[in-house]
């Protein structure tokens, strides 16, 4: 199976688990409440997550703001993806409404409802320390370089990175050093190791250290100078596999600039 493929598959899953818009849904509004305007854009969205964690700030199950279903203050580790802007009508004024799925994985159930724009920011919660994964295609370089500072998943990822002291590290081309995808690699030269997919591909039980220590001599095998200036593509996960995928898992690629 081709690594497109499986990222398409991931996201219809993601999509599904989300709540994802892949039909306009009916909205509705009370007498007090009127839409003016609305869109559900089909296969795309984006993360935003509250803008105080101090001030209320709620969700509501529907748009005659009738039943409350969360308060933003209190998903401190939490990051919302929205599918939908409705424009909506109340008093004389206008404002703009977002509907929205609650992405944290701290949660047990999806949440999704509507919320006003004003107190949301655009991207993930930077709090990424009870966070394991993110989703690199809606990641900037600042949510993916937190998230590898924080989360609990990312400590061979913070390890191996520190034996490059003058290379950055770049989300899209870490999405391009999990999956693969010709259409998104990166310009310049890009170096791909088969011993080292191979290595970092497949359970072991080597410790953190071990591991560390066998990426660097697979690299080093390879010609690296670990003391060059790289973009570093990196996708690793502490050898914590999905069984029910058969393609990559864990990526690691470098690009020369």
């Amino acid at each position: 199976m081709n690594k497109k493929l499986v990222s398409t598959i991931l996201t219809g899953l993601f999509a599904v688990t989300m709540g994802f818009a892949t039909q306009q849904p009916t909205v509705q509004a009370s007498g007090k409440y009127t839409i003016v305007k609305s869109s559900f854009p089909i296969g795309g969205g984006t993360i935003y997550h509250a803008k105080s964690f101090t001030k209320n700030a709620y969700v509501w199950k529907h748009l005659n703001h009738k039943q409350k279903i969360a308060n933003l203050k209190n998903y401190t580790n939490t990051s919302w993806y929205r599918t939908g802007i409705i424009i909506l009508k109340h008093n004389g004024k206008k404002s703009v409404y977002y509907m929205v799925s609650n992405f944290s994985p701290l949660s047990k159930k999806t949440l999704t409802g509507f919320v006003w724009r004003g107190y949301l920011k655009k991207g993930y919660n930077p709090n990424f320390s009870k966070v394991n994964s993110i989703d690199l295609s809606l990641a900037s370089n600042t949510d993916y370089k937190q998230f590898i500072k924080q989360s609990p998943s990312q400590t061979l990822t913070r390890k191996v990175l520190a034996l490059f002291p003058n290379s950055k590290v770049d989300v899209k081309a870490s999405e391009y050093a999990l999956y693969r995808d010709p259409q998104k690699k990166p310009q310049g030269t890009v170096l791909e190791f088969k011993d080292l997919d191979q290595y970092v591909d497949n359970p072991n039980h080597n410790t953190e250290s071990q591991r560390v220590a066998k990426i660097k001599s697979i690299l080093l095998n390879n010609g690296v100078d670990l003391d060059g200036h790289y973009t570093i593509g990196i996708s690793l996960k502490n050898f914590v596999f999905n069984p029910n995928i058969d393609d990559q898992q864990q990526g690691l690629i470098l690009v020369e600039r």
